[in-house]
């Protein structure tokens, strides 16, 4: 089996080498890591077990150290020429923008409708209380003003 260092790992996952060190110290990889000139090195199988592969290796290619690796190429996708959604799928979009503002200008309606009623209701409430009794007067005791408390001095000036 193949196995690449942590940094080929990390590149290779999209991981960071802490996360990917991490993962090599759990008891159960410990048959998957081997030690190459005191280098540690990861079985690309069980990496990708555990982890996405966002860049694949290319076993065509040998590693930086040599000795029989894989090293990782980013994939590239080629973006295709012309249209890359069909006119059926654009046509579908079309209606769906259209439901949409249907949807929209039917909130904003009935929004509207209940801003006219709370002012009706608002006009109403203002006319029954202008009709209103005055409201009784407070006794003495509520009236006088609060007393200032003094604050006690302290024997420590600061």
């Amino acid at each position: 089996m193949p196995y690449i260092n942590l940094q080929e790992a990390s590149e290779v996952t999209g991981k960071s080498v802490r996360t990917i060190r991490r993962l090599c110290n759990l008891p159960e990889s410990k048959k998957y890591i081997t030690y190459e000139d005191g280098k540690l090195l990861v079985e690309v199988s069980f990496l990708e077990g555990k982890y996405p592969m966002v860049n694949r290796p290319n076993p065509g290619i040998p590693s930086k150290n040599g000795i029989g690796q894989t090293h990782a190429i980013a994939m590239q996708e080629p973006v295709p020429d012309g249209n890359p959604q069909g006119p059926d799928k654009l046509l579908h979009e079309i209606e769906l923008l259209k439901l949409e503002l249907k949807f929209q200008a039917q909130l904003t309606q009935e929004k509207e409708q209940q801003i006219e009623i709370l002012k009706r209701s608002l006009l109403m409430l203002g006319e029954g209380q202008r009709n209103e009794p005055t409201p009784e007067p407070q006794p003495d005791a509520l009236k006088q003003e609060p007393r200032l408390v003094e604050k006690k001095k302290r024997w420590w000036p600061w």
